[in-house]
Parts: C-alpha cells; structure tokens; sequence
C-alpha cells in the first residue's frame, strides 16, 4: 500500500493504519499487527454483489426490452431462474399469435416449434402447430402421435383433431386404423368414430379391415357390431343377406346412428320406398333434421315432388343453428338441386348468422354449396364478402368451388380442402360427390 496513491484507504480494511510525520505505520507493536480479514470480505462481497446487482438490472432491461414478460425477482434470484423458460415460451407463443394474425404461417410455424421445444407438453401450441403444418402442406401425423404419447389425457380431443385433418386431407389408409383405435377409446364419440371407419372403408374399398371388429372382442356394444357386420356384406356384394337386417326395425336403440345407418344404406342400394317405410316406422326415435334430410333424399330418388316440398320448407323453417347449416351445405354439395338451393340462400342471406370467425366455415360451405350448384351469382357475392372479411382474395375458396362445378373433377382434392375450414359434413360431402363422379 506504500505505493497507492491514496494509502489512508487501507484503513477500511486495516484500522491498525495510522499516518505518522515518517509516514504510514501501523498503531501497535509488530508483534500485534494482524489482518482484518472479515471486514476485506465483507467490501469483497458488497463488491460483488453490487456488480452482480448492475448485471442483473442489465439483463432484465435487455429481456423487457426483447419483449420478455419476466420479472425482476426471476432474474435476480437463482432459485427463479428456471421460470425463464416458460417466459421465453410465452414470448414464442405471443410472436406465433401475431404471425397467424398478420398471416405469416411460416414465422408462426417457427415460433410454435420453439415452443414445442421448450415444452413438449404445451398441449394448445402443439396442436395449433399441427393445424398450421397441415395448412401449409407439411406432415403433420408425427405430431399428433407426440400429442396422443405425451399428453394422454387429451388423447380423445388429439384423436378428434387428428381425424378432422385426415378426412380434409383424404388419407383414409391412415384414418380406418385411428378410427378402429379410438372406437374403444372415445366412447362419448363412438358414432362419429364408426362413421369414419365406414367412410375410409368405402373409400379404400377396403372391407377386409371390418371383420377382426366382428367377434366383439374389443368391448364394442351391439348395436355397434350390427352396423360393422352390414356394412360388410353390403361391401361384399352381399346384399341379398344384408337386406333383411337392413329392414329390421329395432325396439330397443342404444343409438340412434342404427336407424340412420338402416335408412341411408337402403337408399344407396336403390331402395328408396323400404327406406322412407322404414323412417316412418321408426317415427320420431330419429334426430327431426336427420330424418327429415333423409326424407328428402327418399322423396327424391322416388320422385314424390308432392312431398318433397311441404319436407324442404319444414326443415328451412327450423332456426338456423350451425349444424343445420352445415346439414343444408352437405346435401346441396353431394346432390345439387338448383330450385333448392336457391331457396336456402334466400334464408341463409335473411336468418343466417353473422359473419365471425366462428361462422367463417359456414360461409364457406354456403358458398361451395352455390358454386356446385351452379348459382353463379349468388356465390360470387358470397365469395367477395368472405374476402372483405378476411382482407385476403379468398383464392383457395374460389379454386375448390370451381373444383366442384358439374364435370370438374380434381384428383387432388385432398390437397385443397385442408386450406379451407369447413364443416365436418360438408368435407364428407365433398368426398362422397369426388368418388361418385369418379366412379366407373
């Protein structure tokens, strides 16, 4: 210390200093003198910690200013430093939002895989990550198997998800076995799973995959097993044996898919007649819209003009909820009827709900039901309100409506429709109209 420039600072850790007319000595006897080490300590440690202080102020300025939502306790005490994590996945899921709303699906992309990535159980950013891979064309299968491993007890809303984007994007191979898994597994949901089952059955032409579910050894409930065991011999050419079970009116329903199953099979086969007798057989143990659209699709086939009016104002009286809509979309889109659809988008345009986005999908399925009706008009009013509402030019719509006029056919349909939200109904319409147009 002789040698600082200022050796009287010594003293806040040597109180033994004193200045003397010789100099700086120390106040005792040589053999007295000994070190203060606690009090260097304790400046050593202010020291520090006031560095430290400065470096954490720097840091929670620098991550606020990044847009971090942290706090300054986080940054500052060790403990806390694991919940940084979780701050920077809620900076990556905010980013992701702003994208999807400016339209950025790649950045949102990013941003959500980063998230996966910090947390593999963020259950909502896993699958509005698998919604944006299949908008944007990507594989999106890996994640949904994640999500089903990872977060089991979202495993039936994971499946629900799942098999609305493999029925968009057509992949019924991949679709008969999730919905041959989830049969047993989502009870609440067993009629929509069977017929997804039967609709990739029918589509892959495939009736093989129905008879390990004949001997019941899954847990299935009758009335399950009866449609499986018909729709194999329908599928089979067997149609002779299917028929009387096909007219079997059943005292006791567990389900009410059972008639509807009865009735709708009668009428692909080409029997129109047995199927109204069978409806009104079954009287009112059927849903009202349900068996007044199969009425319709009876009175059709038979030509009963007479009785297929008073059904159609019936059902257009009915307030129109969004699944009554997407009932109206589907069977215009799978068998146009022009003097009928002009009829429903009059009360579509007058009771309709209000464009949202969670009325947007009814929109659109309105609009492909004008488009394949061939309404010109009236769907291209539908389509440029559709595009003021979403600022966008609405191209994907526009392309799968022309897909869908009278003797377009679009082999990769599977391709389109998973860009546009629509109803579950109406996607199955869409592919029932492809495989009827292309069938020999």
């Amino acid at each position: 210390m002789a040698l600082w420039q200022k050796p009287g600072r010594f003293r806040r850790v040597c109180p033994l200093l004193t200045e003397t007319k010789d100099g700086w000595r120390c106040g005792v006897d040589a053999e007295r003198v000994r070190p203060f080490w606690g009090r260097a300590a304790l400046y050593t440690a202010a020291a520090v910690l006031c560095l430290y202080l400065l470096g954490s102020v720097a840091a929670f300025s620098a991550l606020r200013v990044t847009g971090y939502d942290v706090a300054y306790r986080t940054i500052v005490w060790p403990p806390h430093w694991r919940e940084l994590r979780g701050s920077q996945e809620k900076l990556h899921l905010l980013r992701a939002q702003q994208a999807i709303k400016a339209g950025n699906y790649q950045s949102a992309i990013i941003s959500l895989e980063t998230v996966c990535r910090l947390n593999p159980h963020n259950y909502g950013a896993g699958l509005a990550l698998a919604n944006l891979y299949q908008l944007a064309g990507q594989p999106s299968d890996p994640l949904y198997l994640r999500l089903m491993h990872d977060v089991p007890e979202q495993r039936a809303m994971t499946g629900q998800a799942w098999g609305r984007a493999l029925v968009a994007g057509g992949e019924f191979g991949q679709l008969k076995e999730l919905a041959i898994n989830m049969l047993s597994e989502d009870s609440g949901r067993r009629e929509a799973w069977l017929h997804a089952l039967l609709f990739a059955t029918e589509q892959t032409h495939d009736a093989e995959v129905l008879r390990p579910l004949l001997p019941n050894d899954q847990g299935l409930p009758d009335w399950c097993v009866e449609i499986i065991g018909i729709e194999q011999q329908l599928m089979e050419r067997h149609s002779v044996q299917a028929l009387p079970r096909l007219l079997r009116v059943h005292s006791r329903l567990e389900s009410p898919y059972l008639p509807y199953f009865q009735v709708d099979r009668l009428l692909r086969v080409g029997r129109p007649e047995e199927a109204a007798k069978l409806l009104e057989a079954y009287g009112n143990r059927l849903p009202a819209d349900e068996a007044g659209f199969l009425r319709l699709r009876a009175f059709r086939a038979l030509k009963w003009t007479s009785l297929l009016e008073p059904e159609y104002d019936a059902l257009l009286s009915y307030p129109l909820t969004p699944r009554l809509v997407a009932m109206f979309c589907a069977a215009l889109v799978e068998q146009p009827a022009p003097d009928l659809l002009a009829r429903y988008l009059d009360r579509f345009a007058q009771h309709g709900p209000a464009l949202n986005n969670e009325t947007l999908p009814l929109y659109h399925a309105t609009y492909l039901a004008a488009a394949s009706g061939g309404a010109t008009e009236r769907a291209k009013a539908l389509a440029d309100q559709i595009s003021r509402f979403t600022s966008s030019d609405a191209r994907t719509l526009r392309g799968l409506g022309e897909s869908l006029k009278p003797g377009a056919v679009t082999p990769q349909i599977g391709r389109i429709l998973p860009l546009v939200p629509l109803p579950l109904e109406v996607v199955y319409a869409i592919h029932q109209r492809q495989s009827m147009s292309t069938a020999p």
